[in-house]
């Protein structure tokens, strides 16, 4: 049972698709220039190494060979006073045997003195690898120093480029802004315009509708003079009569005033 539960969890497991990685975000890439001049620096500093590996290696071989020197001259030191002291025999005893063992002792010291300038010559061409080893590293040094001195100038160039690229894309930025400061001022002018303008239209429609309307009052206010003339131009026609009463008055009133 516990085997049929899992082979369902197995399945769904396997149905399930796996968990992208997220992209690393990759560095700007340097131009070819640096690139080979990164390569140079890179295979010249190699070589820097496998001189001085030569060299560390040529100094263990002359190391040795001194050793060798050293032990090489205790036994010659050894065979000579080994010598002197059988030729105090021979001379002492004065046998051929005597002398047979110097005459011995002499071919073991002569072999030992060829094998000895043997190993001085070895380690003097040892000495000479070792100088030629040092020129050699000192060469490729020299040449690491300018590799090296190459990929700063070409990483400053590379910078300097950059902020170039860099200033344009800002001044770039800046004047996109400038561009949108002024479109954006412009239509706020635009809209500030066009709401000044309905604003006008507005007061317009409202004055038209006041003159439309006021002319269409004028003609009853026509009407109503017309009906109020004729009154005026009767109460005219009897003013003329109260007058020629009222100067009749007057003179009965000063009359009177006089009595």
């Amino acid at each position: 049972m516990a085997r049929a539960k899992k082979a369902p969890a197995k399945k769904a497991a396997a149905r399930k698709t796996p968990a992208r990685k997220k992209a690393a975000v990759k560095a700007p890439a340097l131009p070819k220039s640096v690139t080979n001049a990164e390569a140079k620096v890179k295979l010249q500093q190699k070589a820097v190494d496998q001189a001085e590996k030569k060299v560390a290696q040529t100094q263990g071989k002359l190391d040795k060979h001194r050793v060798r020197i050293d032990t090489e001259n205790g036994k010659l030191a050894k065979l000579r006073t080994d010598i002197a002291a059988k030729r105090d025999k021979a001379k002492a005893s004065g046998t051929a045997a005597a002398k047979r063992a110097v005459d011995t002792a002499r071919g073991k010291m002569n072999t030992l003195r060829l094998k000895l300038q043997d190993l001085r010559g070895e380690s003097k061409l040892i000495r000479a690898e070792i100088q030629a080893g040092k020129k050699v590293v000192t060469r490729e040094v020299k040449k690491l120093r300018t590799a090296e001195r190459n990929l700063k100038t070409k990483m400053r160039e590379h910078e300097r480029k950059l902020a170039r690229k860099a200033k344009a894309e800002q001044k770039k930025a800046e004047q996109k802004a400038k561009a949108a400061a002024r479109k954006a001022a412009a239509k706020a002018k635009k809209a500030a315009k066009k709401t000044t303008a309905k604003k006008k239209t507005a007061t317009r429609k409202k004055t038209t509708t006041a003159k439309k309307a006021a002319t269409r009052k004028a003609p009853a206010k026509k009407a109503a003079t017309r009906k109020s003339a004729p009154k005026k131009k009767a109460a005219a026609r009897k003013s003329p009569a109260k007058k020629k009463a009222a100067t009749r008055k007057a003179p009965a009133k000063k009359a009177a005033s006089k009595s």
